[in-house]
């Protein structure tokens, strides 16, 4: 009955019509730019920011905790990226059946599959570093250590501050609106946790708790939230000048927006720190064997310091490197879904038999075939030009200065 109008037309072949057009609109054709992804990071920057915290989707946070490995990796013109953020599987992704030597999943008493986190090729050198210590300190203090017992102290000091570069570190991210570019849509905002409690989340949750208490409504609310100004400075520390926040205030209750259709599309939107801040890769290798390299010293990186010669570079893997580099008019891509005309869908097509050819009635073709489709194959030069960048987000060459924001992506 909700698909007739008031003369009993049925209104539902229409509706889908629009739904279904809705619905493709809405899904990207191609993968996200860099410049897409970095659209929905919030980073702030200027002096003054404001962001408004959205409420959160069913069954999440309104401030989600994740982990991220802070690192140095290649970067182009043989230099180093120092904090570059990398997602960790270990600490993000579900945990995995644990395999026997035979390669089969080991079970518990119960018959269920034994459960370990997720291979991480960081992890697991931050626990071969840590398993280098001498562990015959423990217990002891260090006012009861003789000279010999100190040295080892020492060497495991050593040891333990390698092996911390390797840890993965604990991230907060919050979903909300840059006020300052409201176009952009959904941002998430991410900064590290502070162990001396003097962190981005230190500053925060105090403004929220009292918002809470004093306006008896909840911040992120469509209609009774506030927005958040954000005050940032310049810190110094190692001689680097880097980002901090000075201070965050709360402006009082506000709608988030005057246009109900606005505040509604940023309440349905659907995306997800997850679809964001992606594990990292090069092409023709997973996330697993990106880490790997970067593990080992060897993290491919995208060489674009000579404009005219821009190209990925894989140290120490020349066969990878010449993979990667290679056009390919993607004959074999099996990812994009093959479309066919509205009116062939769920159709019995029957087979046409074709036996009045001749070669003789056919006549001759004599177009060279190396000439045939070369505007297609320009065409598809152009789109691999535009295909160059990196997949993932490349972060600036920022030093790791200690504060919140060295993991700058831009």
């Amino acid at each position: 009955m909700e698909n007739l109008n008031q003369t009993g037309q049925d209104l539902s072949q229409l509706k889908s019509m629009f739904a279904d057009y809705q619905k493709k609109q809405s899904q990207s054709t191609r993968k996200k730019s860099r410049e897409d992804l970095l659209a929905k990071y919030f980073v702030p920057r200027k002096a003054k920011e404001v962001f408004r915290i959205l409420p959160p989707k069913s069954g999440k946070k309104h401030i989600e905790e994740a982990f991220f490995h802070v690192v140095t990796t290649n970067a182009a013109g043989g230099k180093k990226k120092h904090g570059s953020v990398i997602y960790c599987p270990a600490h993000n992704d579900s945990k995995v059946p644990k395999l026997g030597p035979d390669g089969n999943p080991l079970l518990d008493a119960n018959g269920a599959p034994l459960l370990v986190p997720a291979p991480c090729p960081l992890c697991a050198k931050h626990k071969a570093w840590l398993a280098k210590q001498d562990p015959s300190l423990k217990g002891i203090k260090k006012e009861n250590m003789n000279d010999m017992q100190l040295k080892v102290k020492a060497k495991n000091d050593e040891i333990y501050k390698e092996a911390i570069k390797w840890e993965a570190k604990k991230f907060y991210i919050v979903r909300g609106i840059d006020k300052g570019t409201e176009k952009d849509g959904v941002k998430f905002w991410r900064f590290k946790h502070n162990y001396k409690n003097q962190g981005t989340l230190d500053k925060l949750l105090p403004i929220l708790e009292d918002y809470m208490t004093s306006q008896q409504a909840d911040f992120s609310d469509a209609m009774t939230g506030t927005d958040l100004n954000i005050i940032m400075t310049d810190s110094e520390f190692n001689g680097h000048v880097y980002k901090a926040i000075s201070a965050i205030t709360a402006k009082g209750k506000s709608p988030l927006h005057a246009d109900p259709q606005v505040i509604k599309a940023w309440l349905d939107d659907d995306t997800t720190w997850r679809d964001v801040f992606l594990p990292k890769k090069a092409p023709n290798t997973t996330p697993y064997e990106f880490l790997e390299m970067v593990a080992n010293g060897t993290s491919p990186y995208w060489e674009d310091t000579d404009q005219t010669n821009k190209h990925w570079v894989f140290p120490g893997r020349p066969d990878l490197e010449e993979k990667a580099n290679t056009r390919t008019l993607n004959l074999d891509n099996n990812e994009r879904e093959f479309e066919q005309a509205s009116d062939l869908v769920n159709q019995e097509i029957p087979r046409v038999t074709i036996s009045n050819i001749t070669e003789q009635n056919v006549g001759a073709y004599t177009d060279d075939a190396t000439d045939l489709g070369k505007e297609t194959l320009a065409q598809n030069q152009t789109q691999a030009d535009e295909d160059d960048t990196p997949d993932g987000i490349n972060e600036d060459d920022n030093q790791d200065m200690g504060g919140d924001y060295d993991d700058l992506p831009f």
